[in-house]
């Protein structure tokens, strides 16, 4: 069953996405009601002020005795007549108490007159009407007309404005949302970073720089979770370190004894026995050499804290590799020139070239002899002949405890010391079988990280 990675960011997203939307329409809704509720009472007092004062203006001059016509009406308004659209001037109506017109707006379409009688404002027909009446038994009413038109595409703007500065209140929290991920996502980066180098050797606090104040008490948990283990770790090495050094004693004594049987007894069978222990003893001393090597290799041993020279050390170590095999003809070496100067612990080198040489010593079952070769700047390579291994045994040999050939004499923890120390020195192993351009061999390649200058 798969399950699908989730997202910081779209889940950010997702968890705002609807109360943000709901919020926003809320929003809109409700400054659209109330800017159109104040901005139609504000019209509608402007309208009915401008009813008031033609009505004054009517009745004024008919008391006076010079009654004004429509036309004279219509110059209180002449501003209209330049500034606005044909359908967008106020009309208007003069009725006397019995409602017949006395005077109204110039080319009027009288199918646009409301029937409206009762004071105040209404809407009818595309307009906002405003009625006012000046009382009494002659009484004078005057209907005023204004466009809608107008009104309507204030409130729009008014609406559409809103909506924009929504949006881009929408578009800056967005931007805003997705900077704050992805700084965040960079702080929890460099913390993974972080924890993914801890490993057997660096188990140190994790660095706090690259942590939130929330998410550090889950720090605090994994680093006391890191001190347990480095206990443990160091438990463990020390106990394979103290019980491989307490062996090596009586081991030796051991072995020592039977040697001196051997020496004194003359019984062929005695001898046989004494020839089978001392040979099984042999086999635990290089075990137990194995397993020191091996704790030396889980301590961190690789890095030296200075650069030196290593080629010495490769030099010391083919000599006494060539001491070590009795038949030159069945040894191959070419040593380094010049110096090597890198940071490898020339400790790590020598655990690493031993188990190379041994290993190619005990494996070599053809007639092609040994051959080792350091003569290029950072590459060692160490050839025997032998059955062609196949490429998934290749990398099972370089786990602990796995051996591909019957060799009695193998405990299958050579090249597994060999790899480690090599990932912790920063040397690569390469292991080749069958040898280049032969169907026969295995060569084992060790890169050495040197200095740029050497």
């Amino acid at each position: 069953m798969t399950f699908r990675r989730k997202s910081l960011l779209g889940t950010l997203f997702k968890s705002l996405l609807f109360p943000g939307a709901a919020a926003v329409i809320a929003g809109i809704f409700i400054v659209y009601v109330l800017v159109k509720e104040e901005y139609d009472e504000l019209q509608d007092i402007s309208l009915t002020g401008k009813a008031h004062l033609l009505l004054n203006i009517f009745e004024t001059s008919r008391d006076a005795g010079a009654p004004l016509d429509a036309s004279d009406l219509a110059t209180l308004l002449a501003f209209e007549q330049t500034t606005f659209e044909p359908d967008e001037r106020t009309v208007f109506w003069f009725l006397d108490a019995e409602g017949r017109i006395i005077a109204q707006s110039d080319g009027m379409n009288p199918a646009l007159r409301p029937d409206i009688t009762a004071d105040g404002p209404s809407t009818a027909q595309g307009h906002r009407f405003a009625v006012v009446s000046s009382g009494g038994t002659d009484a004078t009413t005057v209907i005023v007309g204004i466009p809608m038109k107008e009104r309507n595409e204030a409130i729009t703007d008014i609406l559409l404005g809103v909506i924009l500065g929504f949006a881009l209140l929408g578009i800056l929290s967005v931007a805003a949302a997705y900077w704050s991920v992805r700084r965040s996502a960079e702080v929890i980066a460099g913390l993974s970073n972080n924890i993914a180098e801890k490993n057997e050797h660096n188990l140190s606090p994790i660095d706090r720089r690259n942590a939130f104040t929330e998410i550090e008490p889950a720090i605090d948990t994994l680093d006391m979770l890191m001190v347990r283990l480095d206990s443990a770790l160091s438990a463990e090495r020390a106990f394979a370190t103290n019980a491989a050094h307490e062996l090596r004693t009586p081991v030796a004594i051991c072995l020592a004894h039977v040697q001196r049987l051997k020496a004194k007894v003359k019984d062929p069978a005695t001898l046989s026995s004494a020839a089978e222990i001392e040979q099984g003893l042999k086999r635990l001393v290089r075990l137990i050499e194995r397993l020191l090597q091996m704790s030396r290799a889980q301590s961190g041993l690789g890095i030296n804290p200075v650069e030196t020279d290593i080629a010495p050390v490769i030099i010391l170590l083919l000599k006494e590799l060539r001491d070590r095999e009795a038949s030159p003809e069945q040894l191959c070496i070419k040593g380094p020139t010049g110096a090597w100067t890198g940071r490898v612990d020339p400790d790590a080198i020598g655990i690493i070239l031993t188990n190379l040489f041994e290993n190619a010593l005990k494996y070599a079952s053809g007639p092609m002899p040994v051959c080792v070769d350091a003569s290029k700047p950072g590459q060692i390579e160490i050839s025997n002949d032998c059955e062609p291994l196949p490429p998934a045994d290749l990398d099972a040999i370089k786990r602990r405890f796995v051996r591909k050939t019957p060799v009695p004499v193998g405990f299958g923890l050579g090249l597994s010391i060999v790899q480690a120390l090599c990932e912790q020195s920063g040397c690569t192993l390469t292991l080749t079988s069958p040898q280049h351009g032969k169907r026969r061999g295995f060569t084992a390649s060790v890169s050495l990280p040197l200095s740029l200058h050497t």
